[in-house]
């Protein structure tokens, strides 16, 4: 830490921690706020391990945005209620209350950053939206109460009203440490536009269809066979980001290490910066934390898990993935957090679709990243489609190596049916580069295929919409199928939560291994426009019951429930 005076703002996110931060830079002081979450992530990871917090920031006089609110399957994190901790471990240290009216300041909430503290908060509380102005009033009026019971006329705190005090004010309570007070305005009431009234309206209560629930989690727990894997030890399958919770405090990898992943006070929380794939088993405790239901839990939430099928390892014990083979054992579906989470793209109440079949373009389009693997003849496919990514990249000027390396690429089975496919009338195909792989757009070899991102508007201006294999399930499935179009899908024989819900023929239309059959398939739709419109209509309603909260929330936990009573 630096030897200037050290101040942290604990008053809640937006009340001027912005402004704050910037009259200390124009005095000269380096001020880190919110920094994407990290400072709440940072602070609250070290006070659950025992570690020491701030230290990424050595040089810093104040911290401000102290709390987390995206994305929004991740639980808010509220770091600035936690004052006492930061007075303990910084005695020396100054704190800055600003406060401002609750009912601007809920108002202004209810709508920041589009909408994502409200999204995060109901998603995490289990409440409407319409519930939150009544929780955040208490909150506010208990932290307020708790900040002055435990400071009182300490000096360490500095009070500030935001609506009536000026920066000028401030800069006289903290002496000369702060010389240019900037100009006079906090914040801008920029949350007191654009509040929809009916997005408070107290909505009628979610009725939950138990038989639907049990038709879900059955199948999501369907293949579980208890006591009857291999000995403990023989989970060859595992990937590196199995992760083994005991209920309680303690997460471990599959060798047995402990993971940076802490447990307490009812919520998971990673050390800052951590993979994303582990993050995807921090977010599978939550749900279960969300649900008052902890318990151990065997997690393996990496893509294209085989484990368990007749190709791939046996499972010693059920383990949670969020995808499998059809035949599976031990391998219980969960829904994947940063996928399919309920207000994700797919999972959201976006706008219905507008466009009629009839209004729609008579092609069939696809849009998506070179994932997948080379084709082979057998079950099991070859190598990823990144391997050869990266081929092509280490061959550098050597054009052997980089066709080589090109010739086995085009064999992955995205690309093949791009090129396969490329210019015809009857298709709009392009390749996306994800972020990761992005130079390889400029790859003269890959720029003819590869197209700009587009959004769900694009899509839905063509009657047929196109879900291909990656490394495994297509994950554009239900953002495909939600709609007026109808979905062509490659029958691939891999699962995923919402899997036996969806039936060829009833929902889309299905394809033969690496759309093999497209033409066909395609011909037989343009031929039956009443069929093709009945399948979308069905398919709307079934993809409509996966973004209930209740309905969802009775899933996981009957998913739990299977796993709990399976010992």
């Amino acid at each position: 830490m630096t030897g200037e005076p050290l101040f942290f703002h604990i008053s809640p996110d937006g009340c001027g921690e912005d402004r704050l931060a910037h009259l200390f830079h124009r005095n000269g002081l380096p001020a880190i706020c919110h920094d994407g979450g990290r400072l709440a992530e940072d602070m609250l990871f070290a006070k659950a391990s025992g570690g020491a917090p701030l230290t990424r920031w050595p040089g810093a006089v104040l911290f401000s945005g102290l709390y987390r609110h995206a994305p929004h399957w991740r639980p808010p994190l509220e770091a600035w209620r936690h004052f006492d901790c930061l007075a303990g471990r910084f005695p020396q240290a100054r704190f800055i209350l600003a406060l401002r009216r609750p009912e601007d300041w809920i108002l202004d909430r209810l709508t920041r950053d589009g909408g994502a503290v409200a999204r995060c908060h109901v998603h995490h509380r289990g409440c409407g939206p319409a519930d939150l102005p009544d929780i955040w009033a208490a909150d506010w009026a208990d932290h307020l109460a708790a900040v002055e019971a435990f400071f009182g006329d300490d000096p360490r705190l500095i009070r500030l009203n935001l609506d009536r005090d000026t920066p000028g004010d401030l800069a006289a309570r903290m002496g000369p440490i702060l010389s240019d007070a900037g100009s006079p305005g906090w914040f801008s009431k920029s949350g007191e536009a654009g509040i929809d009234p009916a997005a408070l309206a107290k909505p009628e209560a979610e009725q939950v269809d138990p038989a639907y629930v049990e038709d879900v989690a059955a199948f999501c727990l369907s293949g579980l066979l208890p006591g009857t894997g291999p000995e403990a030890g023989a989970d060859a399958g595992l990937s590196e980001y199995f992760s083994r919770w005991d209920g309680a405090g303690v997460v471990a990898d599959r060798k047995g290490a402990p993971r940076r992943i802490v447990v307490r006070d009812g919520i998971a929380l990673s050390a800052p910066d951590r993979p994303f794939k582990i993050l995807r088993a921090e977010g599978v405790i939550n749900d279960a934390l969300r649900l008052g239901c902890a318990q151990p839990l065997r997690i393996d939430m990496e893509d294209s898990r085989w484990f368990g099928s007749p190709q791939g390892e046996p499972l010693a014990a059920p383990t949670l993935c969020h995808n499998r083979r059809v035949g599976a054992r031990n391998a219980v579906l969960w829904p994947l957090p940063d996928q399919h989470s309920i207000g994700l793209p797919g999972f959201d109440d976006a706008a219905p679709d507008p466009i009629p079949w009839e209004d729609k373009r008579d092609q069939v389009v696809w849009r998506g990243m070179i994932s997948g693997s080379e084709m082979r003849d057998g079950i099991r496919p070859g190598p990823a489609a990144h391997v050869f990514l990266r081929q092509v990249a280490d061959a550098g000027d050597d054009p052997a190596a980089r066709q080589a390396a090109w010739d086995r690429l085009c064999n992955t089975n995205r690309l093949a049916f791009v090129r396969r496919w490329w210019g015809h009338p009857d298709f709009d195909l392009g390749v996306v580069m994800a972020w990761g792989f992005r130079e390889f757009a400029a790859d003269p070899l890959l720029a003819p295929y590869c197209t700009p991102r587009r959004d769900r508007a694009f899509f839905r201006q063509f009657r047929y919409q196109l879900c291909l294999t990656g490394y495994d399930h297509g994950s554009n499935f239900i953002g495909a199928i939600d709609g007026h179009s109808v979905l062509l899908k490659e029958e691939d024989g891999w699962e995923v939560f919402y899997s036996g819900r969806f039936q060829p023929w009833k929902h889309y239309i299905p394809l033969e291994r690496h759309g093999s059959d497209i033409a066909e398939k395609l011909a037989w739709a343009r031929a039956n426009s009443q069929a093709c419109k009945a399948m979308a209509s069905a398919a709307r309603v079934e993809a409509a019951l996966l973004r209930k909260p209740a309905t969802r929330r009775a899933i996981l936990a009957r998913i739990l429930d299977g796993l709990a009573t399976a010992g």
